[in-house]
């Protein structure tokens, strides 16, 4: 199950990482640095006031409707009530404080920035929504939501593009138009695979609160610690500036997309999981696969790392080759990080991944106050290489407390740790399925006519190794 979901998770992001790359191109060919960089600033704030309202409730209900999936009724109508009050209340708070977090921008952008703050009830929505379906395990509809919203995005930059009319206004209205598609989407998805009936409850409320104020100090401290050099220039570096390292995040976060499927897929299956020796196993093996993973892909992204910004994004990006570097190891960093933290939560022990998060932001805060005066883009990224470390020294230490098992056990590779393709004998059976001709295995009953009268064949089971064998009876 586990594997199959990995899969499903990964190939969504896949298509959502190429989806995100052919946005990225066309608004950089499109706006330039200086747009580009307008444009995060009008996308950036309101994702984050839906995490902050949120209150740590989409992971709850991950890892509650994994527990208990005879809750999804209560859960899913406690998550309604709460996305119309606290969402039309956290809108009314972006619209009046999301103007004075950006700076000082053009009259142009700050109304783009007034009108993308109306996708934060939106938001609410789909992430509660979401939460239900990871925590059943419907990783194909949770990837529906996300591909439909990519689909809308990219294939309205497309048509912009080809019409000459992609701009920071027209490319804000495209993403607003996606947010609203997923969703609607969500809402149908829940719907047709979980049948929940009207039944808000409040002790449910209250055990996915208990769990969501655990995580939800480590939820904010690690969105600021994966996305806080992005926060912080917006606020103090220029548009251009914005604009190139925003493209240099995009690039590194390629690698993160093994780390981001597993994570995803991992910590329902945790949850569920009926023994901790179980439990401790998947974590332990995905860590080590994902870290093998990312290794191999990085030497190669190094050096290619200046001619692919260059090829995708002209010369005028090309000075950001270095940053890009740091940013993947950064990404290296984060994706064990990611595996270990997903572990935690699906233990249940989110206060424990709150600590390794919280600490990881404290570090970034204060290299970023030290380095990003200095160094500027550059020192952004070195600040997210000491944030990431903390966090994987931090979250690892508790795992392998609260587990007792050792770094060794934890991180020494295994040959059963190789996907079972990969191995001689794996490769060897998949050669041989594909090269031998396709023979029927399946029972056959066939009604034929010979001069006027009905026959029969009988059933016949064909073996690989023996000739069909057909008899025909006379049944009429």
């Amino acid at each position: 199950m586990l594997k199959r979901n990995i899969k499903l998770v990964f190939s969504t992001n896949a298509l959502v990482m190429c989806s995100g790359v052919v946005t990225s191109l066309l608004s950089s060919w499109a706006l330039g640095p200086e747009g580009r960089g307008d444009l995060m600033i009008v996308l950036t704030w309101p994702s984050i006031f839906v995490m902050v309202a949120a209150i740590g409730l989409p992971q709850a209900y991950r890892f509650w409707t994994a527990k208990r999936p005879d809750a999804v009724s209560h859960l899913f109508s406690n998550a309604l009530i709460f996305s119309v009050v606290i969402g039309l209340l956290a809108l009314g708070l972006g619209e009046l404080l999301i103007p004075h977090m950006v700076g000082e921008r053009s009259p142009e952008v700050m109304r783009l920035v007034r009108i993308f703050a109306l996708t934060i009830p939106m938001g609410m929505v789909t992430d509660l929504m979401r939460g239900l379906l990871e925590g059943m395990r419907r990783f194909a509809w949770v990837g529906a939501l996300r591909l439909v919203l990519f689909a809308v995005q990219s294939g309205g930059y497309v048509v912009l593009w080809f019409a000459g009319k992609l701009s920071v206004a027209s490319a804000t209205y495209t993403m607003l138009a996606a947010l609203a598609a997923s969703m609607i989407l969500s809402l149908v998805a829940v719907s047709r695979q979980l049948a929940p009936s009207w039944k808000p409850k409040l002790s449910e409320f209250r055990s996915a609160l208990r769990y969501g104020l655990k995580d939800y100090p480590g939820i904010l401290t690690e969105m600021a610690s994966w996305r806080l050099d992005s926060l912080m220039l917006v606020g103090f570096a220029s548009s251009s500036s914005i604009g190139l390292y925003s493209v240099a995040v995009r690039l590194s976060d390629i690698t993160t997309v093994l780390a981001s499927s597993v994570g995803d897929a991992l910590m329902p299956e945790i949850a569920a999981a009926k023994k901790t020796e179980e439990a401790t196993r998947m974590v332990t093996r995905s860590l080590r696969l994902t870290l093998s993973a990312h290794l191999l892909l990085l030497l190669p992204l190094w050096i290619a790392a200046p001619h692919i910004l260059k090829f995708a994004y002209g010369d005028g990006f090309v000075p950001v080759t270095n940053v890009l570097r740091l940013l993947m190891i950064a990404s290296v960093i984060w994706s064990a990080a990611a595996i270990i933290i997903s572990g935690l939560k699906g233990l249940g022990y989110p206060g424990l991944s709150t600590i390794a998060r919280t600490a990881a932001a404290l570090v970034m805060v204060v290299t970023l106050l030290a380095w990003l005066p200095r160094w500027g883009i550059r020192g952004a990224a070195l600040a997210s290489i000491s944030g990431y470390s903390v966090m994987l020294v931090v979250a690892l230490f508790w795992f392998l407390r609260q587990q007792k098992i050792s770094l060794w056990e934890c991180l020494c590779p295994r040959f059963d740790d190789v996907p079972r393709i990969l191995t001689p004998v794996g490769f060897r059976a998949e050669f041989y399925k594909y090269m031998r001709p396709a023979q029927t295995s399946q029972t056959q009953m066939r009604d034929v006519v010979v001069t006027g009268i009905e026959w029969q064949k009988e059933k016949v089971v064909a073996a690989p190794a023996l000739a069909t064998r057909q008899t025909v009876k006379k049944v009429g």
